[in-house]
């Protein structure tokens, strides 16, 4: 809780088996808070977290992923499996972690609460979505949960 309310995230890890699971579940229970889910494998690529593009009556169209849903709506997202990640996935989750930031591919921005909010009162909210900027929610946070690599 303490590192909730620091507003930090919280990597949980150990032996394999579902009690990190269970206990970020416990918490997200305990809190009460909403909260998006990502196993992470292999396979696992940057329009998994980000977006995915569909033909939606002849024309493309983006529709947010877990992770952006989470940021942008304040919930936890708890991320399974952090020893999976591929190299090509890794920067995308620290720049979300470290500085509350992504790129989608629809073209808009995620930056962080106190940025957008400066940025809001220096040129108001019509610039802001001219600029397709996205506020990601302060209420965001992450429990990553993962095994230790063994050396």
């Amino acid at each position: 809780m303490q590192k909730d309310i620091l507003g930090q995230d919280v990597f949980l890890i150990g032996p394999p088996g579902p009690r990190k699971r269970i206990l970020a579940m416990q918490y997200i229970e305990l809190t009460n808070r909403e909260h998006e889910y990502v196993a992470l494998s292999r396979d696992t690529t940057e329009s998994d977290l980000k977006q995915r593009r569909e033909i939606v009556g002849g024309t493309a169209k983006y529709f947010d992923q877990s992770a952006v849903k989470a940021a942008i709506e304040g919930r936890i997202l708890v991320l399974e499996g952090v020893e999976k990640a591929e190299r090509n996935v890794l920067p995308v989750l620290n720049n979300l972690l470290e500085n509350r930031e992504m790129h989608l591919e629809d073209g808009r921005l995620l930056i962080p609460a106190d940025r957008y909010d400066k940025l809001l009162e220096e040129h108001g909210e019509k610039e802001l979505e001219k600029w397709k900027l996205v506020r990601v929610d302060e209420n965001f946070r992450v429990i990553a949960l993962g095994l230790p690599v063994p050396k």
